[in-house]
């Protein structure tokens, strides 16, 4: 005995989009003299130190509580944000999800 399959009467079309979103939030300004893990470095050499260790730094500003620069940093006001790699493609099923 054959099967016969039945045509559908509807299927799912639905749009999806991909993106990649950079934020830069606002800079803070690094005193080196207060920060004695610096010392003796070039500008080079902190600069790298920084993006590696900031987490285990003290903020700039202990006033409002922050363990690390790297929390102070994370709570700064958003001074641009981007989107790139933009792309969408349309999708069919035959039952939406």
């Amino acid at each position: 005995m054959s099967e016969q399959t039945e045509n559908p009467k509807t299927i799912a079309v639905f749009a999806r989009e991909y993106y990649e979103t950079s934020i830069t939030k606002e800079p803070v300004e690094l005193n080196l003299e207060d920060y004695p893990e610096l010392e003796g470095m070039s500008k080079e050499e902190a600069i790298d130190y920084v993006e590696s260790n900031a987490s285990e730094m003290k903020p700039t500003n202990d006033e409002f509580g922050y363990d690390s620069l790297e929390e102070q940093l994370n709570d700064m006001d958003i001074r641009r944000d981007k989107i790139t790699n933009e792309t969408q493609e349309i999708n069919a099923v035959a039952k939406m999800f």
